[in-house]
């Protein structure tokens, strides 16, 4: 009868209470500027409305990071495409005629906490990688010594 050896599949690492947390702080950040920053701007130009289809689609991406159904490479690669976005945005935004001083202020102060919870969710991401290859390589370290002491 041949032996055949049964592996669990491997577990893809979901995003912890502190990644969910980042996501639904992003995502109440979005919410806030879309009703304060951008259906202002849509009322005025509608053709805004095609640039921010990147920024609507990310929007449904961080809801699906908030509710932690996603691994943690999927996080990082939407975290990454926000922090494009957030600094597209920001161009896009210098672009405008005459912006209000109210719409600058709530501009700058969406950008850098935008900014900040992107930059905080790619650090916690960029740890617990670390953290796991750290124990990865501990784990190969030991299961070394182990073969070691078991041939002696």
């Amino acid at each position: 009868m041949p032996i055949t050896h049964l592996h669990p599949l491997p577990v893809v690492p979901k995003l912890s209470r502190l990644g969910r947390a980042l996501a639904t702080a992003q995502v109440l950040k979005e919410t806030l500027s879309i009703v304060f920053l951008g259906l202002p701007l849509v009322q005025e130009a509608p053709l805004v409305l095609l640039s921010a289809l990147p920024g609507v689609i990310l929007y449904l991406l961080h809801w699906q990071l908030a509710l932690g159904r996603v691994g943690r490479l999927f996080a990082a690669a939407v975290w990454g495409f926000t922090l494009v976005d957030e600094l597209w945005g920001l161009l896009l935004f210098q672009e405008l005629d005459s912006p209000t001083r109210g719409q600058i202020r709530m501009l700058y102060w969406s950008y850098f906490l935008g900014l900040g919870i992107i930059l905080l969710a790619l650090g916690e991401l960029g740890w617990h990688w670390q953290r796991r290859r750290a124990k990865a390589l501990r784990n190969v370290h030991h299961h070394a010594l182990l073969a070691v002491r078991q041939r002696s």
